[in-house]
């Protein structure tokens, strides 16, 4: 038998959600608000934010509006050592948070390859970066692209042994159950990876950001007003050349 249920959705507050970092090329921001489940559309751009971006050695910058909710400014740039604070005001509204900039490396080696899990295929994305300070834990954020739009992304930390970090990013399960996966790669398509050195208080976030996709909830705060999602990085970044995926290589 069916029976329609009226589903009683509780109406709550938006909340800013504010996504940005200032790297060796600049700084970027993308504000928005959060919406109701039955809202139509996703996030809402805010545009009417002032956005400024300072330094412990009295540098200052106040973003440019590009367009509908994204900031940007290639005034400031990272410096390694250096702290940085971004603080949000929309209204009343103020928002703060903190980051220190990372030191620079290098892409060592970038290769795909599948693992047999049980019955199933694995594909993975592996990065090795080198060339940074051995003495203290690094952090370590890849992001893959597929045909310039963001695929699949990693945290990963290298425990402070070795001057080679290997960075495993899952990209998809070869299932002949699931064939209509559309994470799965077909011959041809670009990929690429950008990988950040993040520092630990950005890698606590978007490790706890990676638990909570998993069950539906908030990450941990990275800012000091409460009602604020997201998280502010100050990050050296390196990209590697695009590759065309090619499963016989695999």
């Amino acid at each position: 038998c069916e029976k329609e249920i009226d589903m009683d959705y509780h109406t709550v507050e938006p909340l800013y959600v504010v996504e940005a970092g200032i790297s060796e090329e600049g700084a970027v921001a993308r504000i928005s608000q959060t919406q109701n489940v039955t809202d139509e559309i996703g996030k809402r751009p805010v545009s009417d934010a002032q956005v400024i971006i300072s330094s412990n050695y009295g540098e200052q910058c106040i973003l440019n509006l590009d367009s509908a909710g994204c900031y940007s400014s290639s005034e400031i740039k990272g410096v390694e050592g250096r702290e940085y604070t971004i603080r949000v005001q929309i209204g009343n509204y103020i928002t703060k948070s903190t980051s220190r900039m990372q030191e620079g490396f290098s892409i060592d080696d970038t290769y795909m390859y599948k693992e047999q899990m049980l019955e199933d295929e694995v594909v993975y994305y592996h990065v090795d970066v080198t060339g940074y300070k051995t003495d203290s834990i690094g952090y370590f954020y890849a992001l893959v692209t597929r045909n310039g739009e963001p695929y699949k992304w990693a945290v990963t930390g290298n425990k402070g042994h070795g001057d080679t970090t290997a960075i495993n990013v899952g990209c998809f399960v070869y299932c002949d159950l699931d064939k209509d996966n559309k994470d799965i790669l077909k011959d041809g398509e670009e990929i690429a990876v950008e990988v950040r050195k993040i520092d630990k208080r950005t890698y606590d976030y978007l490790y706890a950001l990676r638990i909570a996709e998993r069950s539906s909830s908030n990450p941990i705060r990275h800012f000091s007003n409460p009602s604020t999602l997201g998280y502010f990085s100050a990050y050296h970044s390196t990209r590697q050349i695009p590759l065309r995926f090619a499963k016989e290589s695999l």
